[in-house]
């Protein structure tokens, strides 16, 4: 069948360009960026802050509410404890003010020009005023061994205060912790307060907020924290609700807000991107592996019909059940009017836009491609239009299978199984039905000649090989042997054998016209062409191909078999009338061009299969005894005539096929016409025996 398809792309493509092709991609990906924008639309709702809702909103598809979504993880990020960490610097720090302290008051203590009430004003503004005035006399007056003993004890309480930590929000705190270790000393009362006086002004803060590491426990947190999910048909908005400004938010993160039009603009962008991406892996593959098919836009243009066309029916019955899509139809129509590995490139493309039409639930999309994939592997050789209900079988059974297991890996119930698998079968078959309803319209209106359309050709009780058989039977028995060698010498040289023998049966259809003027059908040994010139017998003879044309299109033949009829004898010559031309007084100065059919040459490897066949066939017929040395050496002399004749330039058979096709029909005529062998002697001895018995009459010994 790949060669059918082959010939079919050379010979029925119109003149490719371009802008053509462009005009094809571009009608393609807005057909699809249209099917797929419709289906993923989701219904808007226009609402307004304080409006009381007057029906329940509901999600059209799975999707995140990231509203919420956020609001839970803000939550969690905020009960995450601020992370501090224990500076010690600021320990030494304030231990080294003390420090600072006490040296001035020591300075200013030997100051014995200034009076007391001078020495206070001046410890006051150097150090601070939150030291009460009592506090500043303890520090003047107090002996110098008192005074060092203050800055050790001061020094000790505060480090061990800050060493528990210091926090901005802790420090009244540890200002209290402070006051109860100077109560807790055994020291004069003045003392203690100079001391705690102090350590009150100079502790401060120890524990240095980590940012890095709390925001690295938020994010933890925050991720912690599962996306809220919204399905298909869940309430989002209860009836009766008042709408609040959170409301119309979370409508318009699902992209369900009337007014909110940078959604639709979103999903139409994503969509074109996804069709985008998909028109061109199409035409990549189609380019790479199939570069026929890329240049010819007739195809291309089934090809987009098909896809479309399957698109356009799985969007109407979407609504009665997703499993219902009849994806596998169009992927078996392209397998067998295109090709069946173009057919796996469009099923992809087709599933993907299926799954997007269908919410993008993996389910659906699975069960559609697997079922389109079986529809291809079941019509890859398809032979007759029942292997096409036979497939919808398969694929009904296998969708069934798949649906039932998809509904238990889900923890489907029993019910919903029962309710979801038969729509499988369903499907099958209503693949089926498109499939075989719509492949004759398709054949007649792209000129398509499929495997199907030629089984039916094929068959005996087709009106034209009927007639061929009544009028002209030697030519009809001919024609069989013909499509009997030509079907095995396809096989051996990897041509494609149904069209070779739908080819051999109807390439001499022609001598209907005039049955008589070829030798295989004249019932007498009266040759008409022994009372005509050479020139009109060539004219007669050659005139079955123009003839055959004429019949072919009165009896709306497939082009790829017209094709098969003009070119089987191509520009071969009638070597016997010419010669016999050559003899004449009248015409022996003739030229060979009126004693050539008028062609074309063979084109495909078909037709050169045919053109050997039928010459092999004739001049064995007419050999008086032939033997298998015999047959194969003159069928390899008509192979090398018709090679030097230049009749094999045009199609693409190699030297190697050549071989190949003389070894095969030699081994076929040899079956055919093998000599047979006489018994003589036991031939007359049992004429007698039933002579003596009176079982024979003279006139059934003379047959």
């Amino acid at each position: 069948m790949a060669m059918i398809k082959t010939m079919l792309l050379k010979k029925t493509a119109s003149p490719n360009s371009m802008f053509q092709k462009l005009a094809l991609g571009l009608f393609f990906f807005v057909v699809l960026s249209a099917m797929m924008f419709y289906s993923a639309l989701p219904q808007k709702y226009d609402v307004r802050v304080g409006q009381v809702l007057q029906e329940n909103i509901l999600a059209r598809k799975e999707a995140i509410n990231t509203i919420a979504t956020n609001k839970l993880r803000q939550a969690a990020a905020d009960q995450v404890p601020k992370k501090y960490t224990l500076n010690h610097t600021i320990t030494a720090e304030v231990k080294e003010h003390i420090t600072d302290i006490l040296n001035y008051v020591k300075e200013v203590r030997i100051r014995t020009y200034l009076e007391d009430h001078e020495k206070i004003n001046l410890l006051m503004n150097k150090i601070s005023r939150e030291i009460s005035e009592e506090s500043y006399i303890q520090l003047i007056t107090m002996s110098d061994t008192s005074l060092k003993e203050l800055e050790t004890i001061t020094k000790a309480i505060i480090e061990t205060v800050m060493e528990e930590g210091v926090k901005e929000d802790s420090i009244d705190r540890a200002k209290t912790h402070v006051i109860e270790e100077f109560k807790n000393l055994n020291l004069p009362q003045e003392i203690k307060s100079v001391g705690e006086e102090i350590a009150l002004l100079t502790i401060k803060p120890n524990m240095v907020y980590d940012r890095e590491a709390t925001e690295k426990e938020q994010r933890e947190a925050m991720e912690a924290i599962a996306p809220v999910k919204v399905y298909p048909n869940q309430i989002l908005i209860e009836k009766g609700t008042v709408i609040t400004s959170e409301h119309q938010d979370m409508l318009k993160e699902l992209g369900l807000l009337a007014r909110d039009r940078e959604a639709d603009i979103s999903l139409l962008v994503g969509i074109m991107c996804v069709s985008a991406f998909l028109v061109g892996t199409l035409a990549f593959a189609l380019y790479y592996f199939h570069n026929d098919i890329y240049n010819n836009n007739l195809y291309l243009s089934l090809m987009i019909l098909i896809i479309v066309s399957t698109l356009i029916i799985s969007l109407g019955l979407k609504n009665i059940s997703k499993y219902l899509i009849p994806l596998a139809a169009g992927s078996m129509l392209i397998s067998i009017l295109i090709n069946p590995q173009v057919a796996v490139f469009s099923s992809f493309t087709m599933s993907v836009v299926v799954g997007i039409m269908l919410g993008s639930n993996f389910s659906y999309t699975v069960v559609a491609l697997s079922g389109a994939l079986i529809g291809i592997f079941c019509t890859a050789k398809v032979s007759q239009r029942s292997d096409l209900t036979k497939a919808g079988g398969i694929i009904g059974c296998a969708k069934f299978v798949l649906i039932t297991g998809l509904a238990l890996l889900s923890n489907g119930t029993p019910l919903e199984i029962l309710k979801e698998s038969p729509w499988g079968m369903v499907s099958g078959l209503l693949s089926a039905i498109l499939a075989i309803g719509t492949l004759p319209f398709l054949e007649n209106a792209f000129g398509i000649t499929s495997s199907i359309k030629l089984l039916e050709l094929s068959n005996p009780n087709q009106p034209l090989l009927r007639r061929l058989m009544l009028e002209a039977p030697g030519t009809y028995h001919h024609s069989i042997i013909v499509g009997n060698l030509a079907v095995a010498g396809a096989e051996a040289v990897g041509a494609d054998p149904l069209l070779a023998r739908v080819g051999a049966n109807y390439h001499d259809i022609g001598k209907l016209k005039r049955p008589y003027f070829f030798i295989e059908n004249q019932l007498t040994s009266d040759n008409p062409h022994d009372k005509l010139s050479p020139s009109l017998s060539a004219l007669i003879i050659t005139s079955h191909v123009k003839d055959g044309l004429e019949i072919a299109k009165e009896y709306r033949l497939p082009k790829c078999i017209i094709d098969l009829i003009v070119q089987h004898h191509g520009t071969s010559l009638l070597s016997f009338f010419y010669n016999k031309a050559l003899e004449s007084d009248y015409e022996k100065n003739t030229d060979d061009t009126s004693y050539r059919y008028e062609g074309p040459k063979p084109q495909t490897r078909e037709a050169a299969i045919i053109m050997l066949a039928d010459c092999a066939e004739a001049a064995v017929r007419s050999m008086p005894k032939p033997t298998p040395g015999k047959i194969e050496g003159l069928i390899r002399q008509i192979i090398k005539e018709k090679l030097s004749d230049g009749q094999l330039d045009e199609c693409d058979l190699t030297l190697k096929d050549l071989d190949k096709l003389a070894s095969t029909f030699s081994k076929v005529l040899t079956g055919i016409f093998h000599t047979r062998i006489e018994y003589p002697d036991k031939l007359t001895e049992l004429q007698r025996k039933d002579l003596d018995n009176g079982q024979y009459n003279d006139k059934q010994l003379t047959r």
